[in-house]
């Protein structure tokens, strides 16, 4: 065993050897910071790259760059985003931070020409390099749920203005608390505005005008002449709140880790990569989650 260790841990230390020797020298002068405009031109290169199905067209990447798609490792030109004919909507969301160096965008994409929705999150060096490529994506979008994927609510793309934008620790608390809410069986803990919407892969579960629409995410409406379709009408007239205050999420005890990675204050928004664990029988999963 003994023996086995120490082969294991000297090819180890050969691999990283290898690798550093193909760094590059560090030098003071290469450090090239991306405002939010250069973070958002690399994922639009990225994004033209991946729909021309060219890994040659990818802006550089860092010489140890990590890619996952669905939580799986791989390579650029890899996995079912980059080997389908991938094509992009009207519908796209970009949350870019200076200060962590990421970017990242939630759209609406047409994959072997069936509606997919997909998070793509991209993380640069300071030599403007990407050192980290993930995919998230699920396919099967029903047409009903194309009326909100296909123009994204000015609410997520607008700038704030200077004077109205939220100190970047709030940003995060605020996130945080949605997912301390949840845990903790509490709408009072989250951070909710008064007219607070939740959107599920692309219908409104919550807060809806009278009479009431989906309560979860799905194309049929409940049935009104039912006492179960009526109970899941009134309930998707809740607020958010509300909806948390009721106890109906009290399965979701552990959402960890959270990744609250991307801040972007210029447009209010805060991207989160959360997963909820669930309790046996309902499934495991991840849920690309962004809140402003």
């Amino acid at each position: 065993m003994k023996q086995l260790v120490a082969v294991g841990g000297f090819v180890a230390c050969v691999a990283t050897a290898s690798l550093l020797a193909q760094e590059p020298a560090w030098n003071a002068a290469s450090i090239k910071d991306c405002d939010r405009a250069c973070l958002v031109a690399i994922a639009d290169t990225y994004m033209n790259a991946l729909f021309t199905r060219d890994p040659k067209a990818v802006p550089p990447l860092a010489t140890r760059y990590r890619m996952t798609e669905n939580t799986a490792p791989m390579q650029v030109g890899e996995g079912v985003l980059w080997r389908s004919r991938t094509e992009p909507t009207t519908f796209r969301i970009d949350v870019a931070d200076p200060v962590n160096q990421q970017v990242a965008l939630q759209a609406r994409l047409r994959v072997q020409g069936r509606d997919t929705l997909a998070v793509i999150r991209l993380k640069i060096d300071h030599r403007q390099k990407i050192e980290e490529i993930e995919h998230l994506h699920l396919g099967n979008v029903a047409p009903q749920a194309l009326e909100l994927l296909t123009t994204p609510r000015a609410l997520l793309t607008e700038d704030v203005p200077a004077n109205q934008r939220v100190p970047r620790y709030l940003m995060i608390a605020a996130a945080h608390s949605y997912f301390d809410a949840l845990e903790g069986d509490s709408g009072k803990i989250a951070a909710f505005a008064k007219g607070c919407v939740r959107h599920e892969q692309g219908y409104r579960t919550v807060n809806n005008p009278p009479p009431g629409g989906r309560m979860m995410p799905g194309p049929n409406l409940p049935d009104p002449n039912t006492a179960q379709g009526k109970e899941q009408l009134r309930f998707s007239m809740l607020t958010c709140a509300e909806q948390i205050d009721s106890k109906i999420f009290a399965y979701m005890k552990y959402i960890r880790p959270r990744r609250v990675l991307i801040v972007d204050e210029q447009k209010g928004l805060v991207g989160t990569f959360p997963f909820f664990t669930l309790p046996y029988g309902m499934g495991n999963g991840w849920t690309p989650d962004s809140g402003r």
